[in-house]
């Protein structure tokens, strides 16, 4: 989905083989090469703010369907905390 800007650019640029102004080919590709480095150089998402699930809201406990019964959250295991980072490849961290 990231990408999408740049292959929006780059099949722009593709339409007409034969432009009347040959700096406009330049200029697309221009245009291209700066999107995709601002793409590269953008900031990673923040952390988030606290470590409370987000399932049961940091409680432990969640409802059922019907209101009534009330349960141990399964993705906190009811500590109500959110889950610790398992997988870190590339450094970015995902739960």
């Amino acid at each position: 989905m990231r990408w999408l800007p740049v292959l929006a650019l780059v099949l722009s640029g593709c339409v007409d083989a034969n432009p009347v102004d040959p700096s406009i080919a330049a200029d697309l590709a221009c245009e291209g090469a700066r999107v995709a480095v601002l793409y590269r150089l953008m900031p990673p998402a923040p952390a988030p703010a606290s470590d409370k699930c987000d399932n049961c809201d940091g409680k432990g406990k969640v409802r059922s369907g019907d209101g009534i019964s009330v349960f141990t959250c399964p993705v906190c295991k009811g500590t109500g905390k959110r889950a610790k980072s398992v997988l870190c490849t590339t450094g970015t961290c995902r739960p």
